[in-house]
């Protein structure tokens, strides 16, 4: 469920009122209110590995999205924009994949070329495919998808200006983050879980604060000519949590037990950059973290990183349609004792657009292990049915997983998930 300590929750509260107040007396100049609603059903061919998995499921989303705008009328002057977006998943069979979360409560301030956040935010950093190792500022949402690229929204103070040194142009942002989300975990219920459950309501924090420990981060994203590079730093909480036995949790009759989520200070300095060469995108990144506890619980700095390229044929077989070939290779110093599937693979995809009316992409990766030949393999599409709908789907295999490795637990857990959304 969505957590929040009281002070945040009486002054995202007392802001609200505020603008509200705002709005009655000085009226805006821009509104809108959009949303969706999601119908999600996802089916697993093989029985399952673990005692009480569901076979199949079905969910329900709605998503919601208010933007308000002022010109000129608060704070002495400045632009200003009120975005609410609330988001619901319901979830007969897990009960910890019910959840509501606010993605977006936050109001937007511009003074010239000064921009500043207060509230609720996403941010994300990265270029590559596979994943994307710098992206540090949003918590994962680990009960709405498999990928890790859905994020809880993270309560944030940001401050960024546009920066020009000769013929660097670019973005300085510098983040206050006062307040920790902790990652979510499905239930006992749900397929695609780890084999050990994770009690993600009994976290363990190595700070006196806990979720009240800052977190505090920089960035500059700025254009060199065809290059796009981004520098970045954060120091605070870890976002990716170790795990421990949960206290109490041992069964002796059974052998079972429960794992928490252990979070503790780290430091981390990264790097993303893109150059475009005519059709060709070269992507890399590379992070050095410090003091992060790995899979053996041990804190450890390491070096991570992810680089390729994505080649695109335009207009294939005299179509419209156009062919991106991704090739990456992933490395992370741990091995075997990272905290990702993704320490020593090369990843092979394709990416085709359609470029028609309904905007029809679908984008195909493999995962393949160096040393074992195990193989993630991922497909994900989408296309819009008419002007108010769009259908996704996504489908996993885990093929010839090693004993070793994290993705072994998913052996008999590939998927095929269908979305249907309806906007308003």
């Amino acid at each position: 469920m969505y957590k929040l300590s009281a002070p945040f929750v009486i002054a995202m509260s007392l802001s609200s009122l505020s603008v509200a107040a705002e709005e009655a007396f000085l009226g805006t100049s821009f509104s809108s209110l959009e949303g969706s609603v999601e119908l999600e059903s996802t089916l697993f061919p093989e029985s399952p590995l673990f005692a009480g998995q569901e076979d199949n499921a079905v969910s329900f989303a709605i998503r919601a999205k208010t933007v308000l705008e002022w010109n000129d009328t608060l704070l002495g002057g400045s632009d200003a924009t009120l975005t609410i977006t609330p988001f619901l998943r319901f979830d007969p069979n897990d009960d910890e994949r019910t959840h509501v979360d606010l993605r977006e409560a936050k109001l937007d301030l511009r003074f010239g070329e000064i921009d500043v956040t207060i509230g609720n935010d996403f941010v994300f950093w990265g270029k590559t495919e596979v994943d994307q190792i710098v992206d540090i500022i949003n918590q994962t949402d680990g009960v709405e998808g498999t990928d890790g690229e859905d994020k809880l929204g993270q309560p944030m103070v940001r401050i960024s200006s546009l920066v020009d040194v000769g013929e660097l142009s670019g973005e300085a942002s510098f983040f206050y983050l006062p307040y920790f989300r902790e990652r979510t975990f499905l239930g006992e219920e749900s397929r695609l879980r780890p084999g050990v459950i994770v009690d993600g309501d009994n976290a363990r924090f190595e700070t006196g604060a806990e979720e009240l420990t800052p977190s505090f981060a920089a960035r500059f994203a700025g254009f060199y000519g065809d290059f796009d590079l981004g520098f970045s730093a954060f120091h605070g909480l870890s976002r990716d949590p170790a795990f421990e036995p949960n206290p109490g949790s041992f069964d002796p009759a059974t052998g079972d037990f429960e794992l928490r989520t252990v979070y503790g200070r780290i430091t981390q300095l990264g790097f993303d950059g893109q150059y475009t060469a005519d059709a060709t995108l070269w992507k890399a990144e590379a992070i050095g973290r410090f003091n992060q506890r790995n899979l053996s619980f041990e804190r450890e700095d390491y070096f991570s990183g992810i680089a390729g390229l994505e080649h695109t044929l335009f207009g294939v077989a005299e179509t419209n349609a156009d062919l991106g070939l991704i090739a990456e290779y992933a490395y992370d110093s741990r091995g075997d004792d990272a905290l990702t599937v993704f320490e020593n693979d090369i990843v092979l995809g394709a990416r085709l657009a359609l470029n028609d009316t309904q905007d029809s992409s679908a984008l195909l990766t493999a995962a393949v292990d160096t040393e074992t030949a195990e193989t993630l393999l991922r497909l994900e599409g989408e296309r819009r049915i008419g002007e108010i709908a769009k259908l996704s789907v996504e489908a996993g295999a885990f093929l010839n997983t090693d004993s070793s490795s994290l993705a072994d637990q998913f052996q008999d857990d590939n998927f095929l998930r269908a979305t249907l959304a309806v906007f308003w």
